[in-house]
């Protein structure tokens, strides 16, 4: 595992404030069912825990805050709004911790729930902006990051500590998207909420 801050320095500088789509499944529930679970393993040198108020599931990097104007931003957000009003509540599940090349996750499944918010988030930015920032993420996997790696640190024991672990799959509520605005000091990533919209369709 390699420095996952590392890996972002050129397309997000630390300490630059960047608009991200997120959705945030509540404080107290990844608390309890995710990070307590696995803090033996989060807490290991070269790892930096997510503080449980901002552990999040991004479902796209939008652009730096000063390169949207105001009006662009309100057209982006209606947009979302709009299209979210069609879109019901649904629940994800959280699988159980995996060590990739620079964080410890859970991936989110059904990957195509989510999708369908990245489809929202993305379709809006490119019918205000085009082409001028991508797509970031150009393809779409969901998860949710419970530690970022700041140092190289060796997967193995990881990877036996977590087939050892009895912590369980869990299922995480989607009830809104959350705009935020968000920054990384190369150690942690904090954001502050800029706009929450909830997904307002009917159940099936």
């Amino acid at each position: 595992m390699e420095d996952f801050f590392a890996t972002v320095a050129d397309r997000w500088p630390a300490g630059r404030e960047d608009y991200h789509w997120h959705v945030l499944p509540g404080t107290e529930l990844v608390r309890e069912r995710l990070a307590r679970p696995y803090r033996e393993l989060t807490d290991r040198p070269g790892l930096v825990p997510v503080g449980a108020e901002y552990l999040h599931v991004t479902v796209q990097h939008l652009a730096p805050v000063t390169e949207i104007a105001s009006g662009e931003l309100a057209e982006i957000t209606a947009l979302v709004r709009d299209r979210c009003a069609g879109i019901a509540p649904f629940a994800v599940t959280a699988g159980r911790a995996e060590a990739w090349e620079t964080s410890v996750v859970c991936a989110l499944r059904p990957g195509y729930l989510l999708g369908t918010l990245w489809q929202v988030t993305t379709s809006a930015a490119r019918d205000v902006t085009g082409s001028r920032f991508g797509v970031v993420p150009p393809v779409y996997h969901p998860h949710m990051a419970l530690a970022y790696a700041v140092a190289h640190v060796d997967n193995e024991p990881m990877r036996a500590w977590i087939s050892d672990c009895d912590a369980a799959e869990v299922a995480l509520p989607v009830t809104r998207l959350v705009l935020v605005a968000q920054q990384h000091d190369r150690r942690e990533i904090t954001f502050r909420i800029i706009e929450e919209i909830p997904l307002a369709g009917d159940a099936p």
